[in-house]
């Protein structure tokens, strides 16, 4: 699923996106990187490495130790590259807190999810507190036991018969003007999901539903002087696939679906808008508007994998991912709800996804925790988007606030 991130060249950084777990205690490094290589087993597909040169790339199997460094967290961010040694992914940590930084061809955001809560998990057994699993982690108990599969599930969909809808998606997106800065800024949001009035409280369940439309909103506001005619503020939403094509893979199962924001607020009753984005986004989960969407994906993959040698795989690469990003404005990335035991959440504060900008200028990503949705909101230029989106939502029933702001400089991987 990762092939035209693998081959990336200038789009490769934002395929480096970061989760966090942070806890009530300090972290110990040793005691974690014990609980990271005790966990490892029951993800056998991060055990590879990235090798070769110039004329081609491959995967290589390595179960060789992973080490744990040491976070710079002096500006709530780790300046550096990771996947040095070919390896794609990276766990670090720094005060009370652990860094994910997984390659974006390796775990999509439930997959992120769930092996960071299985780290921590495994981290406090070790440290030797009481923990009791609920069947809500993958643990090491659970041993071979644990029926996983690790092929690619997008398989399961190769031949799924599908049928390209009309969709309204088909709006032209406006595009932020573009930013070299290598740095983001990140306002992160909370939103209670018990004080959510009406009507986005009827929309509880998706809350991409109220989400999008608002933020879409505050795009428009602060670039809308500089669209040209026909253009629309378009969010990329993620969808996971495996509640509709079920799997048992740890792999990318993921794919996305765009909201057109034709409806802006003050023109229309903020419940029509709802409305209309509940209905593109329905037309575009059936079964086979989904399998439209996910072989389209598969045959871009091919091209690029059929593009010849590395240095073609690459240009190819950046072609199909400009033409992605041309089709929409920005990206909501979206973990889901997670669940824990209660014996493992008291030792938790935090545990939320970065997806920073790469194919966008402007990103953003949730997780539902303990009844409240965490929404990062990334950019790389400016910092009034995130603090608008908050006014816009408390103005029209969605009570939030801004808990955190930080800047940001994401990991990236480096070819060997």
């Amino acid at each position: 699923a990762g092939a035209a991130f693998l081959y990336a060249g200038k789009s490769a950084c934002g395929s480096v996106p970061r989760f966090v777990v942070s806890m009530t205690m300090h972290v110990r490094r040793d005691v974690l990187e014990d609980a990271l290589n005790d966990i490892l087993p029951l993800f056998p597909h991060l055990a590879v490495k990235i090798s070769g040169n110039g004329a081609e790339y491959r995967l290589e199997h390595d179960c060789s130790r992973v080490p744990v460094s040491q976070a710079d967290t002096s500006d709530a961010g780790e300046k550096g590259k990771i996947c040095g040694d070919g390896r794609l992914f990276a766990v670090s940590c720094g005060r009370k807190s652990i860094f994910f930084d997984v390659h974006s061809s390796l775990l999509d955001e439930r997959g992120m999810a769930a092996f960071a809560k299985a780290v921590a998990f495994r981290y406090i057994q070790l440290y030797g507190l009481p923990v009791a699993n609920d069947g809500s982690v993958r643990a090491v108990s659970d041993g071979g036991s644990l029926n996983v599969s690790t092929e690619d599930p997008l398989e399961l969909v190769r031949d799924i018969p599908a049928s390209r809808p009309v969709w309204y998606m088909d709006a032209k997106a406006f595009s932020i003007p573009s930013s070299e800065s290598e740095s983001c800024f990140v306002t992160q949001v909370r939103i209670p999901v018990g004080r959510l009035r009406a009507p986005a409280r009827e929309y509880a369940g998706t809350p991409v539903t109220f989400i999008s439309p608002l933020v879409s909103h505050a795009v428009y506001e602060e670039f809308g002087e500089e669209m040209s005619p026909g253009e629309y503020v378009v969010a990329a939403v993620t969808v996971n696939l495996r509640q509709h094509f079920p799997t048992l893979s740890l792999r990318p199962f993921c794919t996305s679906v765009n909201l057109a924001y034709n409806r802006r607020l003050g023109d229309y009753p903020f419940n029509t808008i709802l409305m209309s984005q509940k209905k593109f986004l329905e037309a575009q989960l059936k079964p086979d508007a989904l399998a439209y969407n996910v072989q389209c994906r598969i045959a871009s993959m091919e091209e690029v994998m059929d593009a010849g040698d590395a240095e073609a795989r690459m240009r190819r690469s950046d072609e199909v991912l400009a033409h992605k990003a041309a089709a929409s404005t920005y990206m909501i990335r979206d973990a889901g709800m997670v669940s824990m035991p209660e014996s493992l959440s008291r030792y938790i504060t935090e545990f939320y996804p970065v997806y920073a900008p790469d194919l966008h200028d402007f990103t953003l990503s949730s997780v539902i925790f303990r009844n409240e949705i965490v929404l990062t909101v990334a950019q790389k230029r400016g910092r009034s988007l995130g603090r608008r989106i908050v006014e816009l939502m408390n103005a029209n029933g969605v009570i939030s606030h801004v808990s955190d702001e930080f800047e940001f400089i994401p990991g990236s991987y480096r070819k060997p």
